[in-house]
């Protein structure tokens, strides 16, 4: 049985978030990593950990992605489900619901991209999100009659500043669909452990100068929708690692 690792965000997890805590130390080679909970399922064990840490939690760029997917990885995970609150390049998808991208564009700087400083260490990271997980994620949302977009582009940002409408223009033209922060390097430390990872992703604002952004974000919607989309995602994971939710 596959033992999932769930990443999340500052916004907690449904059904993951409020796991137990393992009783594991978080020294890693690469600095501490972020509080693990796990619970057993069906279809397999669960590792949830809450990228951004304890209350107020770290911002995007200072997040330890190192240390957090290593840690991971060494508790056992053969798979990880990242969730990710994003804001909607894209019109029509609607906001609060399910996104299943397949492409990253990296805007990101200064973030180690890598477990080595100095060792060479290519690898493919042609297609970022993994394929299989994907597919069978869709199949359980579908299973479940869930609405979820399959396909996209993730742009991943710096942070921890909202993007500026121009900047948002570049990033269409580049054809992203969805905005975030926190997606790299985490997909690609993910790849180079040998981990497949699909990234779910929650609409919760239209990016900066679309739709009801183009006056500005306003955060209290934002984190209504999140909210709301969380908990779908939430229930996506516990279906498809066999959980039961109450």
């Amino acid at each position: 049985m596959a033992e999932t690792a769930v990443i999340h965000g500052a916004g907690g997890l449904p059904g993951v978030s409020d796991l137990p805590p393992a009783p594991v130390a978080l020294e890693t080679p690469y600095g501490p990593a972020a509080p693990v909970r796990r619970r057993a399922g069906a279809q397999g064990g669960i590792l949830g950990l809450a990228r951004h840490g304890e209350a107020p939690g770290l911002a995007p760029h200072a997040i330890n992605y190192r240390a957090n997917l290593w840690l991971l990885k060494e508790l056992g995970a053969q798979r990880v489900l990242a969730v990710y609150t994003v804001g909607a390049i894209d019109g029509e998808l609607p906001l609060g619901s399910l996104a299943l991208p397949e492409q990253i564009v990296d805007y990101t700087w200064g973030r180690p991209q890598a477990f080595s400083d100095s060792a060479l260490g290519h690898f493919d990271f042609t297609h970022p999100f993994d394929q299989e997980l994907r597919m069978a994620l869709a199949v359980e949302a579908e299973r479940l009659g869930m609405g979820l977009a399959l396909g996209g582009i993730y742009g991943c940002t710096q942070g921890p500043r909202l993007e500026t409408a121009a900047e948002i223009d570049r990033m269409e033209r580049d054809g992203c669909t969805l905005v975030g922060m926190t997606a790299m390097p985490e997909a690609a430390l993910a790849r180079e452990l040998g981990l497949p990872l699909a990234g779910i992703c929650v609409p919760v604002n239209a990016a900066a100068g679309r739709g009801a952004g183009a006056g500005g974000i306003n955060l209290a919607a934002l984190e209504r929708r999140r909210d709301a989309g969380l908990s779908a995602a939430g229930r996506l994971i516990a279906a498809f690692c066999g959980l039961e939710r109450g």
